[in-house]
């Protein structure tokens, strides 16, 4: 590993100096240099640190230190994990005002180009990006907040990188050591931005991921799953195991789904068949099967999900995607391997199982009996 730079350096050690309750992030998140083609000021993605040295020449010492302090927060409130499906753009500006916030209250020094709005004291990045949602104007901060699956990110991996969840056990862990070196009003500023950080959340995406390995063609096993998509919360079949030849997805959209959490599932059921190479079948249904739309093994639409409008919008009954599927399966496509219906279970079910299994996605406030098939429920 690059050493780092004599500024970066010097930033780095009088950060944990002088405010001793960051020291342990501090030395958690590895710092790297990278070409200013590549990052052209400073970057997260939500464990590694990366900076430009043209970029950090540019700063005063007590600049650097802010900037250094406003990187390893991203870290330390998850703010990447956190965006979920949400508006990249809107998120990152979000997240930029909540840190800064935090850090400006607490006596660091920021940049003149810094993203700061008083309005928003004491409100978590989700607060403020539902605010941001409603302005239309849009502002850039310095810095650039990668996925995990960014190429920078993947190629900075080390085999001691931590998983999703070893991530969030190490943000509580931090965390706690800020909460009790940090006391007072400031401890208070920053209390929101921790506890969302270290949020536990049901492993809905694992459950799924399970059910769908479950569908096997073969004996081959499926687990343990493919290691190298663990780190992006993809719980992923060995590459060359065969999944199952088609499934049908089902979206009540009578809008008990919000689009958001809608879009976040679809695209990780995308993920997941794309890998087994599975045909998926998409039904727009609300009291009746308003759309159907079917996707070739090859075809990438995880873009089509995350901003899809849906048709429908009407009362719900949940059998004409079962006629639809026997209809269906009396010709040349034959019987799925699976319906994976989104739905909040308020509807009039049909009054016998079917030979396939089936999985119920509910959002919180969803029925709690479903007569037939497994039910897993899916977001905050």
């Amino acid at each position: 590993m690059k050493e780092l730079m004599p500024e970066v350096l010097r930033a780095r050690l009088r950060l944990m100096l002088e405010f001793p309750f960051l020291a342990a992030a501090v030395a958690r998140f590895p710092i790297l240099e990278v070409p200013s083609a590549v990052v052209a000021t400073m970057a997260t993605d939500g464990y590694h640190i990366f900076y430009c040295v043209d970029f950090v020449r540019t700063m005063t010492p007590d600049e650097t230190i802010g900037v250094l302090a406003h990187e390893v927060l991203h870290c330390l409130f998850g703010h990447i994990e956190r965006r979920r499906s949400r508006d990249p753009g809107i998120w990152n500006e979000a997240i930029d005002y909540a840190t800064n916030q935090c850090l400006l209250e607490t006596g660091f020094t920021l940049p003149s180009s810094r993203l700061q709005d008083y309005k928003f004291r004491r409100l978590t990045a989700e607060d403020i990006y539902d605010l941001l949602v409603k302005d239309p104007q849009r502002k850039q901060g310095w810095d650039i907040h990668l996925e995990s699956g960014d190429a920078l990110s993947l190629n900075n991996r080390d085999q001691d990188a931590p998983s999703p969840d070893d991530l969030r056990k190490l943000r509580i862990e931090l965390a706690a050591r800020v909460r009790s070196e940090l006391q007072g009003r400031q401890a208070g500023l920053w209390s929101e931005e921790l506890s969302k950080g270290s949020e536990p959340r049901f492993d809905w995406k694992s459950y799924l991921a399970q059910f769908v390995q479950g569908l096997s063609r073969s004996d081959f096993r499926f687990f343990p799953a493919n290691k190298k998509h663990l780190w992006q919360g993809l719980y992923l079949p060995s590459l060359g195991v065969p999944g199952p030849k088609r499934i049908v997805a089902a979206i009540d959209t009578s809008g008990s789904m919000s689009v958001e959490l809608l879009g976040e599932a679809l695209a990780y059921l995308d993920a997941l068949r794309a890998v087994a190479e599975s045909e998926l079948v998409l039904l727009e249904c609300d009291a009746k099967v308003h759309k159907a739309e079917a996707f070739e093994p090859w075809e990438l639409s995880t873009t089509t999900f995350a901003n899809r409008t849906v048709a429908g919008r009407g009362g719900t009954d949940f059998r004409p995607v079962f006629d639809w599927i026997e209809q269906d399966a009396a010709g040349a496509a034959g019987w799925p391997d699976c319906l994976i219906y989104f739905t909040d279970g308020y509807g009039t079910f049909p009054e016998q199982d079917y030979r396939y299994p089936v999985l119920w996605l509910v959002p919180k406030g969803g029925a709690a009996v479903f007569p037939f098939g497994r039910v897993v429920r899916v977001g905050n």
